[in-house]
């Protein structure tokens, strides 16, 4: 009477598959950790209104260089002193970014304007960013 081999020959699985379950426990927990959202407050929209005060186009370019209603381009460092200039009548103020230009850039360039609108005592002032594609 010898001992028999004859036994199953599969590869038990349970251990893999709780470990599966874990990573995906973890996966599903560690999900809204990472996702960060970035609030942006529009102006308010009246179409029954005509808006009578100037609204200002900022469009930051893939070089990270300025340009303010499609004016001449300026390096991104000199924005606060040319918007100190221009800021002062506007009633809502517009960024836009080229394709390729980082979203922290777009944000810092966001809080370039809430800065120097803070600092001219402006601070109701409407900053929205324009989304490509919408």
């Amino acid at each position: 009477m010898g001992m028999s081999t004859g036994g199953s020959r599969e590869i038990n699985v349970t251990p893999l598959i709780d470990v599966l379950l874990v990573l995906l426990i973890i996966f599903l927990v560690m999900m809204p950790i990472m996702v960060r959202m970035q609030t942006v407050a529009l102006p308010p929209t009246d179409n029954s209104v005509e808006n009578s005060g100037v609204t200002l186009a900022l469009k930051l370019d893939a070089d990270l260089s300025v340009t303010i209603d499609e004016g001449p381009q300026f390096p991104r460092r000199e924005l606060p002193t040319q918007l100190r200039a221009k800021l002062g009548g506007a009633k809502a103020v517009f960024v836009d970014s080229a394709d390729g230009v980082p979203w922290g850039e777009v944000v810092a360039m966001v809080d370039t304007v809430r800065g120097v609108a803070n600092q001219l005592q402006r601070s109701e002032l409407p900053v929205a960013v324009r989304l490509h594609g919408e």
